[in-house]
């Protein structure tokens, strides 16, 4: 018989790949005419605003944090939520969501291999056949991106737009890693994403302060502050989803359903973008199903 807690989970899930889902597109429209260093700021801030109050009040007065799963949440934020993050918004900037969702949730693979190399994982039959299909889908994706020239791009434009979402994938996919240390730690799940949360934000302040690029009270005003508020929302919508899921439901039920926002993003820019911003076509949408399957494989078999 099925567990309420997991029925509980599956539902947490969907709900956080929509809502995934639904921030990229916001950012995808939000950033048309707003700045990409704009959208990872108030997006890093709506995070915090609205996760430190919960967990603080939540988890009052023992977190479970250790040196070892402060440091570890902390470097899973930069890696993950930070630089992920960054290199996830401007590849959505250029190449646009649909193209980047796919090659983004690469990071499955690349978390796979790097769990072989230091956490002591194993490889199966199994996960070799979701590795092919991963990256045979991104490959046809890159290749479509390449010659439909979604937004008229130069060529060597074109192709460090097509190297940025693999580099979201890099981070993101070191993320779990430094997370899983934490975990083992008994640091809960929804203090390690505050921590993660609040390490990106400042990580990011630091960066602008450093550049002198700290945005003004006008970075909430207009409509494409209105886009990135709401990315910040559902940003956060989907945080608390998965890791609330996860906390409650093995990895291997609640990964493979919140990985489906991938295909959430497609199906949802086909029916809702502006074409000038997202051309979503057939090639694109069976590519991402590919991908979609083969990280179900790598993960419900991790």
């Amino acid at each position: 018989m099925v567990e309420i807690s997991h029925l509980l989970a599956v539902g947490l899930a969907i709900g956080a790949a929509v809502s995934s889902a639904t921030s990229n597109l916001s950012v995808r429209q939000g950033t048309d005419s707003g700045r990409t260093k704009d959208a990872i700021f108030v997006v890093s801030i709506v995070n915090v605003l609205v996760l430190l109050p919960i967990v603080a009040v939540r988890f009052y007065p023992e977190y479970g944090l250790t040196r070892l799963s402060l440091v570890s949440f902390a470097i899973a934020g930069i890696l993950g939520t930070l630089i992920g993050r960054a290199l996830n918004f401007a590849s959505i900037d250029k190449i646009g969501a649909s193209r980047t969702a796919p090659i983004l949730a690469s990071w499955a693979l690349i978390s796979t291999v790097l769990g072989v190399i230091f956490l002591g994982e194993t490889l199966t039959a199994i996960h070799g056949v979701g590795i092919f299909l991963v990256v045979g889908g991104v490959a046809v994706i890159a290749w479509k991106t390449s010659n439909d020239n979604p937004e008229d791009l130069p060529r060597p434009e074109l192709l460090i737009g097509l190297l940025i979402p693999f580099g979201a994938a890099v981070a993101v996919g070191w993320e779990p890693i430094f997370a899983n240390v934490g975990f083992d730690e008994g640091t809960p799940p929804l203090v390690g994403l505050a921590v993660k949360s609040i390490a990106a934000a400042l990580g990011f302040a630091l960066y602008l302060w450093w550049d002198d690029d700290l945005p003004d009270r006008s970075v909430v005003r207009g409509t494409n502050a209105r886009w990135f508020v709401f990315a910040g929302l559902t940003n956060t919508l989907f945080l608390l989803g998965y890791y609330v899921a996860l906390s409650i439901a093995p990895v291997n039920i609640v990964s493979p359903i919140v990985v489906t926002n991938t295909l959430f993003v497609v199906v949802l820019a086909a029916l809702f973008m502006p074409e000038r911003l997202e051309r979503v076509t057939w090639q694109i949408m069976a590519a991402a199903l590919v991908v979609v399957a083969g990280v179900l494989l790598i993960t419900a078999f991790g």
